[in-house]
């Protein structure tokens, strides 16, 4: 029982038994390995689908171009347990060949049914593909919308940076020509104001030399007052004179619209009197040649 155990080969893709005599063997020559010839394609287009060929057993991984036919030669005896199997099926009854071919027929109903259900994980297989296949477009549309984002923010972002060191720059700008203006105030403060005594003098010196810029500061302040008073009297003044200056503008043109007119009267009498010498000196052309 041992032996007979022992002595049977398979191929493990079918599972079927190998008949070296009687059937198409091939081996992979990485790993050695025999299968059905026809076994070992179907094998091999189920797994290009998986981009990556290999064999069934080891899982080595191997190509088409590493697969040997393998052949036998036999010399008919008739011990030889291919050959007397042969002979035993020969001479079997139909009985035991009916239930055969039934064996046969619900193993080809299990297999159909295999391949079906096969079928049926293939399509969910394939679904989930589509949808895996979906998501990745949406993965992708939302990634890129991501970067285009990402990159619109830092556009801003080195756009406000620029605004913000342009703001600082002017900020010190103005600084400077503030304190550069409080020294031409003090300045004037010193040019103008002769009742200042000799403290105010040195404090308007002293402003922007890290002195006491309060007192300088309030000294400016009752100068900037002074200074506004003079600016309004100015200022009615300049409003006085501008309303003088309106009226003089008005009576120039109503002067200039006269002028205007008497020069189109001028020009209407200059064609005029251009129209009776003209009408003179034909009919003095036409006496002449009258009288001749």
């Amino acid at each position: 029982m041992i032996g007979s155990t022992f002595a049977k080969t398979i191929c493990t893709i079918c599972y079927e038994d190998l008949k070296p005599i009687v059937e198409d063997l091939q081996s992979i020559s990485v790993c050695g390995h025999v299968f059905h010839e026809l076994c070992l394609q179907q094998w091999f287009e189920y797994s290009a689908s998986k981009r990556k060929n290999s064999c069934s057993v080891c899982k080595q991984t191997c190509s088409l171009n590493g697969v040997n036919r393998l052949y036998f030669q036999s010399i008919g005896d008739a011990s030889d347990p291919i050959v007397s199997q042969n002979a035993l099926n020969l001479g079997e009854d139909p009985g035991v060949l009916r239930r055969e071919v039934k064996r046969l027929e619900v193993k080809v109903e299990g297999l159909t049914s295999a391949l079906e259900r096969n079928q049926n994980d293939l399509k969910e297989l394939n679904e989930e593909l589509c949808l895996c296949k979906e998501q990745f477009k949406e993965e992708v549309a939302l990634k890129n919308e991501a970067l285009k984002q990402k990159a619109f923010i830092q556009q801003l972002l080195y756009s406000k940076s620029q605004d913000l060191d342009k703001s600082n720059l002017e900020s010190l700008r103005l600084q400077e020509r503030n304190m550069a203006l409080a020294k031409e105030l003090a300045a004037l403060k010193l040019v103008s104001d002769l009742n200042l005594d000799e403290e105010g003098v040195l404090k308007l010196d002293s402003f922007g030399n890290e002195a006491n810029n309060k007192d300088t500061i309030d000294i400016l302040k009752r100068s900037l007052v002074i200074r506004n008073k003079s600016y309004k009297e100015l200022m009615a003044k300049c409003n006085l004179l501008g309303r003088g200056e309106a009226r003089s503008v008005r009576k120039l043109e109503k002067a200039k619209g006269k002028i205007q007119k008497l020069k189109t009267r001028v020009q209407e009498l200059e064609t005029a009197n251009e129209v009776k010498d003209n009408e003179v000196l034909r009919a003095l052309i036409a006496s002449k040649k009258k009288n001749r």
